[in-house]
């Protein structure tokens, strides 16, 4: 590995070990925790909508305490308390099936209830990955980073079956086979913690003026980005891994086996585009390959909900994963590009609070809308919202260039 990307820095080699690790966690808790709360606890399908709600909620909480410590405790300190408070959540899920104990473990536990994470983590490690390596590299590092988050969660999806597995074939009981998962996800957090200590001093950045919010010449770029990236993840927020899980469940009959090779398979294809978008991304620009390969994307996401059969519901989800997350690591990329370095961690917790406050809100109506079997709107909601951010950001940014790009003018 450290032959093949010898171009980034040991730093950067160890942030793509445990982007890979987390989002496994994370991608086995979003496709079980549905049938854990329905199968096993009886909970309504709105309250398994409020309960990821939580989880978003918690992770608003950590990414604003993200940007009020990171440089001052150190962003390697930082780190290692979030994932800290990852063994603790996996082992109040262990130990309790109330409904309070669950609310309190995803709130504290950063549970990812998708693959694309907006919670503490990823906004220290978005600021350390371009200290890895080069500029020219820096669009080829996020997409390697991600690549590896969108393989995690692929391999977690297919995990995420383990307690019907167990039973089948170890004589496990079923509550039995959930609990294997939130010890795993606890040993996670165990993982991180050893791997984030190791972390040079370069991932560290010496800052000289920090003001109330951590920002100052960025500071109109991040509001506008904020705004922006706030009604993306609003749509998004309709259509969570962890409500597609739901929703299949519910639209289809659909086993946790069948969810979880959906899920595999949609995130196995996300991971394959990011090898694209790096070479896109050179090509056409950053922006572009954000909006240009997002718009039909969303087009897509509104026709799984109006598709009427199961396999065609599955046709057009993994026909709209071969697009929808190029926009991914552009953005990171062309975010990171486009702000002072000393402000990174402001940014990204900003704009990532942004993204967690605005997502919250609509897993809950998700649940709702499915359970009143309008199975069409949470996908139509998604669509049209994300739609009108991919419009308004390419409107207003579409004269700012990072570095790379002004050079080549």
């Amino acid at each position: 590995m450290a032959r093949l990307l010898g171009w980034m820095s040991p730093d950067g080699r160890m942030l793509l070990v445990t982007k890979f690790f987390r989002t496994l966690a994370f991608g086995y808790l979003s496709t079980a925790l549905p049938f854990y709360f329905g199968n096993i606890l009886s909970f309504s399908d709105f309250l398994t909508g409020v309960i990821a709600a939580v989880a978003l909620v918690g992770g608003v909480v950590l990414t604003i305490t993200a940007s009020l410590i990171a440089n001052r405790v150190s962003r390697r300190n930082s780190l290692s308390i979030f994932a800290f408070l990852m063994l603790i959540s996996g082992a109040l899920l262990i130990a309790s099936a109330d409904v309070i104990i669950i609310l309190i473990a995803v709130f504290i536990g950063s549970i990812g209830v998708n693959a694309t994470e907006t919670g503490p983590f990823i906004s220290i490690e978005q600021a350390i990955m371009p200290q890895t390596t080069t500029d020219d590299k820096r669009t080829y590092a996020f997409s390697i980073f991600n690549l590896l988050g969108y393989a995690g969660a692929a391999f977690g999806a297919l995990l995420g079956a383990l307690p019907e597995l167990a039973r089948n074939y170890l004589n496990f009981t079923l509550i039995n086979g959930y609990r294997t998962l939130f010890a795993l996800f606890a040993l996670t957090g165990l993982l991180l913690m050893v791997v984030y200590r190791s972390l040079s001093h370069r991932a560290e950045v010496e800052v000289t003026r920090i003001s109330r919010f951590g920002l100052d010449k960025s500071a109109r770029t991040v509001a506008k980005l904020s705004v922006l990236f706030s009604i993306d993840a609003f749509g998004g927020g309709f259509v969570i891994s962890l409500i597609i899980s739901l929703w299949f469940k519910q639209r289809y009959n659909a086993s946790v086996s069948e969810v979880g090779v959906i899920l595999f398979v949609t995130q196995i294809v996300t991971a394959a585009s990011f090898l694209v978008a790096g070479l896109l991304a050179r090509r056409i620009g950053l922006l572009r390959t954000m909006v240009f390969t997002h718009v039909p994307s969303n087009i897509l996401l509104i026709a799984v909900g109006l598709a009427p059969t199961f396999g065609t519901s599955v046709a057009f989800l993994l026909l709209r994963q071969t697009i929808s997350q190029m926009d991914v690591p552009t953005r990171q990329s062309y975010m990171t590009a486009i702000i002072p370095s000393e402000e990174r961690n402001a940014a990204n917790s900003i704009t990532n609070v942004s993204r967690s406050i605005a997502a919250a809100p609509p897993p809950t109506i998700s649940g709702y809308l499915i359970q009143s079997g309008l199975w069409a709107a949470p996908f139509l909601f998604g669509g049209v919202f994300k739609i009108a951010y991919d419009i308004l950001i390419y409107l207003s940014f579409r004269n700012v260039k990072p570095p790379e790009e002004e050079n080549k003018q």
